[in-house]
């Protein structure tokens, strides 16, 4: 904000400089409204906030960016790391036959990278964003030698063949990885720097390297699955916030009404 001062000090302010002052104040206000959706205030932030803010839309929300630094700068949030490069947004749709075929290719090929093939795998099948994949820890992660399960939401999904063998893989490949830090981390996709998660931009170019375009595939994923089942039930197990559902719902053509909680057998 006093940047902003600064700028005004200095004489009028161009179209240009005024049109994008008046987008940093409405991505600001946006983003105070998106982070109370979410149950929190600006002081109790957290870096997965942060993520899947910019991850959702970061050609329009990264006008916020200048309100987020103030706020860690002057103590009223705590100090967290905004993405350094723009993520670039898959535009055309991607149809279920397209999303399958390219499944099929990731659980086949074993000339590709195993981490990227379990990320893509979590894109594909339930429609995690990348921004949530990179937080998610081994203790996420459970296999009972019969079943290995993922926590995404409440209840843990389990992970089927043969994504259950790729997910088994890559946790005995965990103990080669180069870095010693990234070897003892609890993160399930440990980034180099020791304590960090993996960068979701990171991630997202890895996948984009074998074929798998992130944002396209999540939307084609989950609108697949919330025609599958009720929608409610999707998200919880997902890990979706509700506004995020009903909006992914409506344009999957279902309707999250039709949907009552309680004993649906009687």
């Amino acid at each position: 904000m006093r940047r902003l001062r600064t700028k005004a000090e200095k004489g009028p302010l161009g179209r240009s400089q005024t049109n994008h002052t008046k987008q940093e104040v409405t991505q600001a206000g946006a983003f105070l409204t998106w982070l109370a959706d979410r149950g929190r205030a600006i002081g109790h932030c957290q870096q997965a906030d942060i993520d899947t803010w910019h991850t959702e839309s970061l050609a329009t929300r990264r006008p916020s960016q200048s309100f987020l630094r103030w706020c860690m700068k002057t103590g009223r949030m705590p100090r967290l790391t905004l993405p350094p490069a723009v993520i670039t947004q898959d535009s055309e749709p991607l149809h279920q036959h397209r999303r399958l075929t390219i499944l099929r290719r990731v659980l086949n090929d074993d000339s590709l990278p195993l981490r990227a093939r379990v990320a893509a795998a979590l894109v594909l099948l339930y429609a995690q964003p990348v921004s949530r994949i990179v937080r998610l820890t081994i203790d996420d992660i459970t296999d009972d030698e019969t079943t290995v399960t993922v926590r995404l939401g409440d209840p843990p999904s389990p992970l089927p063949e043969p994504v259950a063998d790729l997910m088994r893989a890559y946790m005995q490949s965990r103990q080669h990885l180069p870095y010693a830090s990234s070897r003892s981390s609890q993160w399930l996709f440990p980034g180099r720097q020791p304590g960090q998660p993996m960068n979701p931009v990171s991630l997202q170019a890895h996948l984009r390297e074998i074929g798998v375009p992130p944002q396209r595939s999540r939307t084609s994923a989950i609108r697949q699955l919330v025609l599958q089942a009720p929608a409610p039930v999707i998200a919880k197990a997902l890990g979706y916030h509700d506004k995020t559902a009903t909006r992914l719902v409506t344009e999957a053509g279902g309707t999250w009404s039709r949907y009552a909680p309680g004993d649906h057998t009687r």
